[in-house]
């Protein structure tokens, strides 16, 4: 990891393309579980409790590398030795409040998952004012000219279709305003007006969360309330005015992290990003926090037998619903449920 303070020459060209580097115990997890003979020993003669241990120290620790590492990024940022981003629209929408999708294999009916085209209609039923765009990978342009840097960097292997997806939403957001809704969102009611009137907002983690450890259980790389852990807020529904400071320093420094880096450090690197952001200068732009936990009740219960009980009491602690792809349809279960009732 570079050293700011010894490199004040650094800026956008000549960055290390490795700056984001891997903490030494991220670094022996990835020989054990990559290389044999350490792949071997690791999986058949290393016990199960002492793996789980080992991978959970490597996660915090990686966490927290590329939180010292979005530091040093950021510091770069205020002293100006990386570029500023300024994404003009290529749409006129005047006063149309929007919802944004994006599906990057395609929006036709014949290209979308099952799963999908459930959660679409959810949103299409329960939209009210809002215009909903969709995009993918053919149409994105008419909306967005991202730098060539982008296009270049986005069919390597190391950056997934996800990561595109989370520069989308932070670019979107940052030229329009509006709402984004991951594919994998489903509504069970309008949108609370809470959230539609506030200028930034994202669920996040909360003290008070009930049932940590079920939630711990449920989502290991995800859940968390220790000090250690950095990824404390759901990027899959975000509420923004265009031109938010919070959106547009993120987008600013993602635009900047895939033009000089080639290397994706960690699964959840924007979260990252946000936790190290809103703890530090940007805590001022902070949103009401409200428990993320509440948009997983329905996923967590999806495969289990339909309860109309449970299932009205889920959806009266939310009606923002984060879900999951679905190929398998147990019988009687609430994702069956979902298909024939919405």
């Amino acid at each position: 990891m570079a050293d700011v303070k010894e490199n004040s020459k650094l800026d956008s060209d000549n960055i290390s393309p490795r700056f984001f580097s891997d903490s030494k115990a991220y670094t022996r997890l990835k020989r054990k579980k990559e290389k044999n003979p350490y792949r071997y020993l690791y999986n058949v003669v290393t016990p199960r409790s002492k793996r789980k241990n080992f991978e959970k120290k490597a996660d915090f620790e990686q966490q927290n590398q590329v939180a010292k590492c979005w530091a040093q990024f950021i510091e770069l940022y205020n002293h100006g030795k990386l570029m500023t981003f300024s994404l003009q629209p290529k749409k006129e929408f005047k006063n149309e409040k929007i919802i944004w999708q994006y599906w990057g294999q395609g929006i036709t009916e014949n290209r979308l998952p099952e799963s999908v085209k459930l959660y679409f209609k959810s949103v299409d039923k329960h939209a009210a004012d809002y215009k909903i765009i969709r995009l993918d990978d053919s149409n994105i342009y008419d909306y967005l000219d991202l730098p060539d840097f982008i296009w270049d960097k986005k069919n390597v292997s190391r950056f997934q279709p996800a990561f595109f997806a989370d520069l989308v939403r932070l670019a979107l957001l940052d030229v329009y305003g509006g709402i984004w809704l991951d594919a994998t969102i489903y509504l069970s009611a309008p949108l609370p007006a809470v959230l539609k009137n506030s200028g930034f907002f994202m669920y996040q983690r909360a003290e008070d969360a009930r049932d940590k450890e079920q939630w711990k259980k449920f989502n290991k790389s995800y859940f968390s309330w220790e000090s250690d852990h950095k990824i404390n807020v759901l990027n899959s529904v975000i509420f923004a005015r265009k031109n938010d400071p919070v959106i547009h320093t993120c987008l600013d420094l993602i635009l900047n992290f895939w033009k000089t880096q080639e290397y994706i450090p960690h699964y959840f690197f924007f979260q990252i990003l946000f936790d190290t952001l809103i703890k530090g200068e940007l805590a001022g732009y902070q949103c009401p926090i409200i428990d993320d936990t509440k948009p997983h009740l329905l996923v967590a219960s999806l495969d289990k037998p339909y309860n109309e009980t449970e299932y009205q009491n889920i959806i009266s602690q939310a009606s923002i619903h984060k879900m999951s792809y679905v190929k398998d349809i147990k019988p009687n279960s609430y994702y069956e449920y979902l298909l024939k009732n919405t």
